[in-house]
């Protein structure tokens, strides 16, 4: 009974972690964004750096074909401070006329790293979200997120089960989730040398996780979700285990940056729906903003980014209409 494993995984969750944190008005994706651009200088060449540790969420609100096949750790606990106080962000879909989906239950599983695994068990409010919009239908989230792996993690549990945080879990293939979510996993890049080498190899994992949904779940919505964007002043600031130079925070936050970009390009590409919590979370220098990202960490969401980023999910699921 999916409601158990939820309890128990919500049970193994909970750290002594406390999250604070606001919101502050969002910036809009700009219209004029170049495409053709982005696409060409992140399409693969072709052709695995550090692992993040994983800060456990403890915010539990209700809530073409491509190509190519191959193939945890819980971080200690962390208080958080407080940071700005941002507003509440605008959500339009919301307030829309009430839909109908075509199944009185839907699923929706998000896969990821750690960007989907702090999200909570629940998704950050998504069900509440979808709900929203649908009120005729009932909607369970299963995070399959892990921290600290890579894409080839994520690609292994859409057909494998797997062991997290103490607890088995079932393949995402095999619950039959009617939407896919796939994250970024760019902030879990590969430690490969060439960082060309690098994305390719991501881009054609990233391939492969679509071409596996396709072919055993030719029903399932698939969404590729870009995650909030990373801030290079303060990246890893009281992060277990973690130390890095000014300059080293500059480079980890541009590494991480083209993985994200380059899965924002991949979904462009493929003609895939986008959920893009990266573009509006960028100041005007390309920084990311920190009213969005986790105060004790500087790493994860903050409350106001994980709900932006689960209300872009939700938009996204609602403006296709991948539901209906």
């Amino acid at each position: 009974m999916r409601w158990i494993a939820g309890f128990l995984i919500a049970g193994s969750l909970i750290f002594s972690a406390t999250v604070y944190a606001a919101d502050k008005i969002i910036s809009p994706l700009p219209d004029d964004m170049d495409l053709p651009r982005l696409i060409a200088d992140y399409q693969p060449r072709v052709s695995f750096g550090d692992l993040l540790n994983a800060i456990p969420d403890t915010g539990f609100s209700v809530g073409a074909t491509a190509s190519a096949a191959p193939i945890a750790t819980p971080s200690p606990t962390l208080r958080i401070a407080p940071t700005a106080t941002p507003a509440a962000t605008p959500t339009p879909e919301e307030q829309i006329a009430p839909r109908t989906t075509k199944k009185r239950a839907v699923t929706v599983s998000l896969v990821g790293d750690s960007m989907i695994d702090t999200l909570g068990p629940i998704g950050g409010g998504l069900a509440s979200r979808l709900n929203n919009a649908y009120p005729n239908a009932t909607f369970t989230i299963i995070n399959h997120g892990v921290g600290a792996e890579n894409i080839d993690s994520g690609l292994r549990r859409l057909t494998n089960g797997y062991s997290y945080l103490g607890l088995g879990r079932n393949s995402v293939i095999s619950e039959k989730p009617d939407i896919i979510v796939i994250e970024s996993f760019g902030y879990n890049p590969y430690p490969l040398p060439d960082l060309n080498d690098a994305l390719t190899t991501h881009w054609l994992r990233m391939a492969a996780m679509v071409d596996t949904i396709r072919r055993e779940l030719p029903e399932t919505k698939i969404v590729i979700a870009a995650t909030i964007a990373p801030n290079w002043d303060v990246f890893g600031d009281g992060a277990p285990g973690l130390s890095f130079s000014p300059e080293g925070k500059k480079t980890k936050v541009e590494e991480i940056k083209k993985y994200i970009e380059s899965a924002i390009a991949f979904a462009k590409s493929q003609g895939l729906p986008l959920a893009d919590a990266y573009h509006p979370t960028l100041d005007a220098s390309g920084n990311g903003k920190l009213p969005y990202i986790n105060g004790g960490d500087h790493i994860h969401y903050s409350d106001s980014g994980r709900a932006f980023f689960s209300q872009t999910v939700a938009n996204t699921i609602i403006s296709k209409r991948l539901l209906e």
